[in-house]
Formats: structure tokens, sequence, C-alpha cells
């Protein structure tokens, strides 16, 4: 994708031509003292625009127009209209409210000093606030606008816009901010349009100009969601946009040391067209919905705060660094309009809101992962099973385990089996092994043993890849439902048992405690076929440990998923282990370990 940066005027560019004015004026008075007849002087060419190329640092090409940058410019300057002044005497606050959000906005900036949704609420009980009170008055407010020049930014994002708020006759809410000093003029429009189901957009119309020239000048959101309060919130920070159809997503930090981290770079300007461009977190988002998509630039935004460990406590204790991603977007052309979706996830609210009339909706905000063609009717299917039949998400999960589980039992079944067939056989593929063991690897003979090994595996009935097939068959579907419940913001502050928050770790770790406990038995019931002891030792007990480990600061909604798959797994396995073939493999095992002593 082209980046662009800052426009950099040319200070030299006058002072070059005036030195051209004088050499040809000197050249002229020279040529009169020779010939009688004054030849008019040629005027300089204009040099020609160099085209800008895939990856190239250069400039939107309206910001080649610049009227600091060429001679003709300096002359707009001198000859511009004389702008009116409009300053406000004080600071003042008005209100866009409709029934699903309230945004308290102040003349200080322009900006959003509070978006609140109303039906959501944080983790005191509070309504949801939009607006993240800690990185805000640092990092800077909603609606507030990025320039590349950064001290004429600063001068439009603190000056005391004069406010004028009207309503329709259709119910539209608007706030008009204008500011002036003469030079620089900046205008803000907003608008909240009456409900028509789930309303999370504002209209934003967004026009700055320095004498009389329009300055690309973009509104962000640069201060990360309100529902961040620790650091694990802060990382699941995004930035998402659809471009071409394709959707991406981007966290702060993204790769490995073994693929390279790469990083969103802070201020980096990304060329449209964009559908859709914002910053996400787990559960909300604020997204930009430009009018004219191939017109569209994107800036990233990256910085860094120190988060205090207790909430409750910000001056007292340590700190965390924590990255916060926040994302700027608008016309290249210098006059914004935007349509502002702040909300929440939820599939039917993303899916009814479109980028543009008759464009893509949102829906590519929740990321499924790879499997999201089996996990998104897997969610529909838990959010039915919720609104009607079981009311409680918890016991809803729990539900659906149930189901996915007996589903898959015919796989788990057979995987189990083959695991006992392997089992048995295990003293006839010893032999073998004992018998060609002095060839080495590159010896021919070394295909007999291949072979007499496939043939016991025919006598005997069993498929060396009949234990791995059916659990790889299985892994979509688990993987599926994680995603699934990794992303779903219903389980947000819902209460299951003695768990008040399923998308928040279990207070008592009472479940990743059972986790470790039936991952135990489960290692232990199933029979390891051709494992040296000690592995199998080893396996035992590092299995359940890290799955504890991974499970003790999971959202409980997945842990309930974990415990009763895990529990199932382990009455499967017993079950087919009091099964004939079961009891045969046991009893041949129990032969050998008497034959060894």
């Amino acid at each position: 994708m082209t980046e662009y940066h800052n426009p950099q005027q040319d200070p030299g560019s006058e002072k070059r031509l005036l030195v051209a004015f004088l050499l040809v004026f000197v050249m002229i008075a020279v040529m009169q003292l020779f010939i009688r007849k004054q030849q008019p002087p040629t005027p300089p060419e204009k040099p020609a625009a160099t085209p800008l190329t895939q990856g190239q640092q250069s400039p939107p090409p309206t910001a080649t127009a610049s009227p600091a940058t060429t001679p003709a410019a300096a002359k707009t300057k001198s000859t511009a209209p004389k702008i009116t002044v409009k300053q406000a005497a004080a600071e003042s606050e008005a209100v866009l409210e409709n029934n699903d959000y309230r945004v308290v906005l102040t003349n200080h900036g322009a900006v959003a000093e509070s978006w609140v949704l109303k039906g959501f609420k944080d983790n005191d009980g509070n309504p949801l606030d939009l607006v993240n009170k800690t990185a805000a008055p640092m990092l800077g407010f909603p609606l507030s606008l990025f320039l590349y020049d950064k001290e004429l930014e600063k001068k439009v994002n603190s000056a005391l816009y004069v406010a004028t708020a009207t309503t329709a006759a259709d119910g539209t809410q608007s706030v008009t901010f204008e500011y002036s000093d003469g030079t620089v003029s900046a205008r803000k429009v907003l608008r909240a349009r009456k409900n028509g189901g789930k309303n999370f957009v504002l209209d934003v119309e967004t026009e700055v100009t320095n004498n009389g020239q329009r300055v690309q000048a973009f509104p962000q959101w640069p201060s990360g969601m309100g529902d961040q309060s620790t650091v694990t919130s802060y990382t699941n920070g995004k930035i998402d946009w659809e471009q071409d159809g394709k959707i991406e997503h981007k966290a702060a930090v993204s790769g490995s040391f073994i693929t390279g981290k790469k990083y969103i770079s802070n201020g980096q300007t990304v060329s449209g067209p964009f559908e859709w461009v914002g910053t996400a977190d787990q559960y909300f988002a604020a997204v930009f919905m430009p009018e004219s998509p191939r017109d569209t630039a994107a800036i990233t935004l990256n910085n860094s705060i120190d988060l205090p460990r207790d909430p409750k406590k910000p001056d007292e204790g340590p700190k965390d660094k924590v990255s916060v991603i926040g994302v700027a977007a608008g016309s290249v052309n210098g006059l914004t309009r935007v349509r502002i979706f702040a909300g929440p996830k939820t599939l039917d609210v993303i899916e009814q809101t479109q980028s543009q009339p008759g464009g893509p909706d949102l829906r590519g905000l929740t990321d499924f992962g790879m499997f999201s063609f089996i996990a998104r009717p897997l969610f529909l299917w838990l959010r039915w099973t919720y609104e009607h039949w079981i009311p409680n998400w918890g016991w809803a999960i729990a539900f659906l385990t149930v189901v996915i589980t007996m589903a898959l039992l015919p796989l788990r079944i057979s995987s189990m089996k083959s695991s006992l067939k392997m089992q048995k056989i295990q003293p006839q593929m010893k032999a073998l092994q004992e018998k060609y063991k002095r060839y080495s690897l590159t010896d021919p003979r070394r295909a007999d043993m291949q072979k007499e090994m496939q043939e016991l595996y025919k006598r005997e009935g069993v498929n060396p890849v009949g234990g791995c097939l059916p659990l790889v068959l299985q892994m979509p579907f688990l993987f599926a439902f994680y995603s699934m419940l990794a992303n779903a913001i219903e389980l947000r502050q819902a209460s299951w048992v003695w768990v008040r928050d399923l998308s928040a770790p279990d207070p008592l770790h009472i479940l990743p405690v059972v986790i470790i406990i039936l991952m135990f038995l489960s290692q232990k019931s199933m029979p390891q076929a051709g494992m040296d002891p000690a592995q199998q030792k080893i396996l035992t007990f590092m299995g359940p440990v890290m799955f504890g480990f991974l499970s003790w600061n999971t959202p409980a909604g997945l842990s309930v998923y974990w415990a009763i798959s895990t529990l199932l797994g382990y009455v499967q396995q017993i079950i087919i282990n009091r099964s004939a073939l079961g009891q045969q493999v046991r009893k041949s095992m129990e032969r050998r370990t008497t034959r060894k002593k």
C-alpha cells in the first residue's frame, strides 16, 4: 500500500526565483549593448510532476498544491480574502443523543469528552464510556484532528470553537463548531440521526483551511477504548479495515522471533480505498466509514502510556507500559465526510451497519479466525439456545459442549480404539525393531522391516494413523468453538454459578483446578502406544499443568467449555477401557509387566 507523508515546504524556492529574475535582467542589460533590437526573455519552464510509485514515501497528489510550496502560492497568500475571526469566549458543552448513545461534546477543541453507550456497563457497574479516561488526556480525545503540520494541529485541537446546535424536523440533531483566527479556520459538523433500530453511527464533516487553502486534517480516535483498564485488555487492541473486499486485522505487535515481529507505526499514512477503517478491542470498536472510499487515507496511531495496575488508585503503586492503538481517517482532498460507528461488536449490530449505501457491512470487525465458517453458525446456535431455551450463557455453553462432544463421539471412539489396537501389537512391533536394529537407516534391508510392519497392521486390522486422523477432523470444531467464545460480547458481565463475568477469568480459579485434575486422570487412563515410560510420565504430568496454566487467566466461558469437554472425554475413555478390546489390551499389558519382573 502506498504511504504518504507530510508535504514539506521548500523555503528556498522564492529566493531561487528572485536570483533567476536578477540574472535575466542582467542578461537583458548586457544584450542591449550588443544588439539594437530587444528580444523578450523566455519564461522559465515549470518542472514536470514526478509520478508516485507504489511504496514511495510521498504526499497525496492534492498535497502538492500546498500554498507554501510554490511561488504562485505566495501570491495567493497575499491576495487571499480576509477571513472573519470567530472564537468563543469561554468553554461550553453540547450533547448529541439517541436511544443507543449519548455524546458530550466540548467546544474546547470540538472533541468528544464522553461517549456513553446506553445498555452497557463498565466493570464498576457505571454506564460504559468509550472515551478512555486514562489515555485521552495524554493522547487526544475522539474527534480531534490529525494534521501533518503539528503546530497547526495543536492550534485547531486547543482552540475555543463557536458551537451552534440545531434539531431538524425529522429528529436529527446537529452541532456545528467553527473557529478562525483570521488566517486559519476550522469547521466541524456532527449529526446524530433518529433511531431506526440499533444505531451507533454519528455523521462527521470536517474542514481546515490555512490562508484560504484546504489542509489535510483527518478526524481521529487516538486513545483506545473506554473499557480498557488492564494490560490484557490493551493487548487486544487492533486496527481493522476493509479494502477492496479484503479485511485486515493489525495488532500493535504481530509475528514472533521466528517470523519476525511487526509493529504498527505511529503516524504512518496508508492509502485507500477504504470501505471502512477503525480501531477496536475485544468487544468494542470505533470505525470510520467514508463517503468517498477512493479519496480516503488512514493514519495508524501507536503510542505508549504508563498504566497503573490498580485503576482505582492511579497515582499509587507500580505501573506497566502499554501500547495504545488508534486511527485517523479522512479525505486527501481536505473536505472530509465520514460516518463514525462507535459501539459494540455485536453480530446483529455490525451486520446491519453498512459502510456506505449498498456497500459492505461491518461484520469483518469480529475475527472468528480461519474457521469462521464454523464459528459463526456455532455462535448463532448458542445465542438461539440462550434466547429460547436456557436463559443463562454459562449453562448454554455447557449444553452446546455436550451436544458437540456427542456429535464428535464416533470420531473420538475411533481414535481411542486405534490407540488400543496399537497398544495391543506393541510386542510384535518391538520384536521387528529388535530384528532390524543392527542395520543402518540407509541399508536396503530396512525396507523389509517396513514391509513386515505393514503386513502386521493388515493382519491385526490396525490403521497406524487411525488414532490421529479422528483428532485432526475434530480440531476445526474445537478451534471454532474456542474462537467463537473468545469474541462473543454477550459473555461480557454474564454470570454463571459463582462466576460473575464469563468474559473474565474465574475469580476463585476453581475451573482451572478442575481442568488440571480431569486432564491428569484422562492422561492416566489413556493408552500410550509405543511411548517410553519416562516420556509417558512427563506427558502425564506436564500436559495437565500446561493446560491449567493456560486456563488460569482464560475467560471463564472458555474454561466452562474446556472443563466439560475434558470430563466427557475422560468418561468416554473409561467406557472404552472397560470394553472387550480394552480389557484384552489391559490383560496383555499386565502379562508383559509380569514377564519383565
